[in-house]
């Protein structure tokens, strides 16, 4: 046999060798599952504690069960409204906990949040059938809203949240536009205002990780989230935060631990479907930014090699009349977690204009 062909094979059955090996360790990993709060710091299991349950029906008839809080701010001051927080990929509504979630609440009367399908301490079906969608998330999103009676809302996004938000305003949008016909699910919530934070509001200026790539590959992505461990989590993590503002190593443990509750990382591939989701929907949701019918803005760490300047600067040339605050130059992609009180002063700025 020739010596190339011999090579060859040798790294082909190496490599089957390693998949082998890789997809016998999924029944381990699938059992080690923690299904428990056995896991959780006393932080993250007094943050559940404090949220409740919605029961969302999703068109399919199927039901899941949406985590989310609902905190009236007897001390609130300044409008007086409601405020709705939407989380990233792929931690959850505990990224607004603490001094971040104090500060707003001397600005609203009522806040809430949720961790949308598949995160944090919300269902994960792991059926083939489930769609994880932003479509889904929106949906459930407004089924809260609804179930809580809300009229009108002001939002602050993040991550994947920004691009849940884009299609909560391109269905306001529609809902508003005189002899629109293209309303896609009828609702009456009216949308003061959103405020974005570092996310992919842009498809050709997102820029994914290494590790979102390999988890959005069909075949490697099942074999590494089940294979996953703490470690390469939080190696994962670091580099989207700015280098003077990591993530504390309390930070990194609560949000593996509300990734993993409920067998999370088995559904981490089907959840980063929503970047192929944005490119698919590019039109719809840059256009909700370009024609918005509400007042909008953006909060911006330019550390972030995901979405940071570059994103901005591309907020600025598409968006009319953009409104952009600029964090200080070593804020990444967690400005909220990174640098609470500037994030708090910028958006006390927004909603003032």
């Amino acid at each position: 046999m020739p010596r190339n062909l011999s090579s060859h094979g040798t790294v082909l059955v190496g490599s089957v060798a390693i998949i082998l090996a890789l997809v016998r360790l999924i029944p381990v990993a699938v059992d080690r599952v923690q299904l428990n709060t056995a896991s959780l710091s006393q932080e993250l299991q007094t943050w559940r504690a404090h949220g409740q349950y919605y029961v969302h029906t999703k068109q399919d008839a199927t039901i899941a069960g949406i985590f989310y809080i609902d905190e009236n701010c007897s001390e609130g001051r300044g409008d007086q409204k409601t405020l709705l927080l939407l989380h990233g990929f792929p931690s959850s509504s505990y990224d607004f906990a603490g001094a971040f979630w104090e500060g707003l609440t001397s600005q609203y009367s009522r806040i809430i949040t949720l961790d949308f399908l598949g995160y944090g301490f919300s269902d994960k079906p792991r059926s083939p059938s489930e769609k994880y969608s932003i479509m889904t998330e929106a949906d459930v999103t407004e089924g809260l809203l609804q179930h809580l009676a809300i009229e009108q809302v002001h939002i602050l996004a993040h991550d994947v949240g920004d691009t849940v938000a884009q299609e909560l305003l391109a269905r306001f949008n529609d809902r508003t536009a005189s002899g629109s016909a293209r309303v896609r699910n009828p609702s009456s919530l009216n949308i003061l205002s959103i405020c974005f934070l570092n996310g992919g509001l842009f498809p050709e200026q997102h820029r994914p990780s290494a590790t979102q790539k390999l988890l959005n590959n069909e075949v490697i992505g099942s074999i590494l989230s089940s294979v996953s461990s703490y470690s390469m989590f939080a190696r994962s993590l670091n580099p989207v935060f700015g280098p003077k503002t990591q993530p504390s190593s309390a930070f990194l443990r609560d949000t593996y631990a509300s990734l993993q509750f409920n067998g999370g990382k088995l559904v981490l591939p089907r959840l980063l479907k929503y970047m192929a989701e944005r490119r698919a929907n590019r039109d719809r949701w840059v256009g909700a930014l370009v024609n918005s019918r509400c007042k909008i803005g953006l909060i911006n760490g330019p550390a972030d090699p995901i979405s940071g300047i570059h994103a901005a600067e591309r907020y600025k040339e598409l968006v009319p009349k953009p409104w952009v605050y600029m964090l200080d130059d070593h804020i990444g992609h967690y400005p909220h977690v990174e640098a609470p009180q500037a994030v708090l002063k910028g958006y006390r700025e927004f909603c003032n204009r």
